[in-house]
């Protein structure tokens, strides 16, 4: 499939779960959500798996009809759609942050085609507090990862992917590398405003996770799954966030991968959060990556002798002591 025709395409049904969701008619979008489907978040039981389940599940996020009728609310607003299609045309990829009655969330989601339809095989919504609001809700303890109570499941031919993102978690400079390798890139944060587009944003957003030591560690089970092309992997797994000076903080981390040869390449990477109950977090603060190894630091040089070796001298031949002759004997 053209790739450019896929893109519009896969966008234009992007579009089309916008505005039946504006309408407030969840229960419309059979045709463009494929069934199986994951999804993922906002709150900490989301976690979805079948298609009926995933749009009641969704009409609650976004139920505006008891709001339709006396009092005109304020249409779905997008932050600026992006929509990145594999080679081949079959699958795509697409996140966005979208506004709707005063709230805000972070969405990212898989694609597949089939038979010339696209349809949603996978998703993650989160909503973006400010970081004032995400720093006092984890004082309260009360942060905790988005759809954290998902069943697990590693499909085949996701493994590799796999691999490369759990080594990313101790050395994120290895994620930074490969994000800002691709021009279309995006890292989504789990606070608002926090979304690094393109090389440039995405090495200034990673510089800075390096000098303060960012490092992350699994606190739940890892999904993922393959598309049927065979060109993305996704991966979803909560974790837990430490830094120098911050708080630990529990996040949902959902990453894709897209096929490069026979390598895979980190493509998009949206870190989320959710608010529950004061004391919820606890238990994913406890479960804490390992402290970064002290720098090496290199022996120290001989110190330098006072003297100075004569450089002419030491290149002459030792001179051979001369004999003595023995004393003729006396009379």
């Amino acid at each position: 499939m053209d790739e450019r025709t896929a893109q519009r395409d896969a966008k234009g049904v992007v579009t089309e779960i916008y505005r039946t969701i504006d309408r407030g008619k969840t229960d419309s979008l059979f045709s463009l959500v494929s069934d199986p489907v994951i999804v993922f978040g906002p709150r900490r039981g989301d976690a979805m798996t079948t298609r009926s389940d995933a749009l009641v599940a969704l009409g609650g996020v976004f139920d505006t009809k008891g709001n339709r009728s006396k009092v005109k609310r304020a249409p779905l607003r997008s932050a600026g759609l992006v929509v990145a299609v594999s080679q081949g045309g079959r699958s795509a990829w697409a996140f966005d942050v979208v506004s709707l009655e005063g709230r805000q969330l972070a969405v990212t989601a898989v694609l597949s085609n089939t038979d010339d339809l696209w349809a949603v095989t996978a998703a993650a919504l989160a909503e973006t507090p400010t970081g004032r609001q995400a720093k006092a809700e984890s004082a309260r303890d009360a942060i905790v990862p988005p759809g954290a109570a998902a069943a697990a499941k590693v499909a085949p031919g996701a493994a590799a992917a796999v691999d490369k993102l759990k080594k990313g978690l101790l050395d994120q400079q290895l994620w930074g590398d490969e994000l800002a390798s691709r021009e279309g890139s995006i890292v989504a944060g789990p606070t608002a405003g926090e979304v690094a587009r393109g090389k440039q944003a995405i090495q200034h957003l990673f510089t800075a996770r390096m000098k303060s030591n960012v490092r992350e560690a699994t606190s739940g089970e890892l999904s993922a799954a393959i598309t049927a092309d065979g060109q993305l992997v996704w991966i979803s797994v909560p974790v837990t966030r430490t830094a120098d000076g911050e708080d630990p903080l529990p996040l949902r981390l959902f990453a894709i991968y897209e096929k490069a040869g026979a390598a895979w390449t980190l493509s998009a990477l949206h870190e989320a959060i959710a608010v529950d109950e004061p004391g919820s977090g606890t238990a994913f603060k406890k479960i804490l990556p390992p402290a970064p190894a002290p720098p090496k630091v290199a022996p120290p040089a001989a110190a330098p002798s006072d003297a100075k070796p004569d450089a002419a001298a030491a290149t002459k031949p030792a001179k051979k002591k001369a004999k003595k002759k023995p004393k003729p004997p006396t009379n």
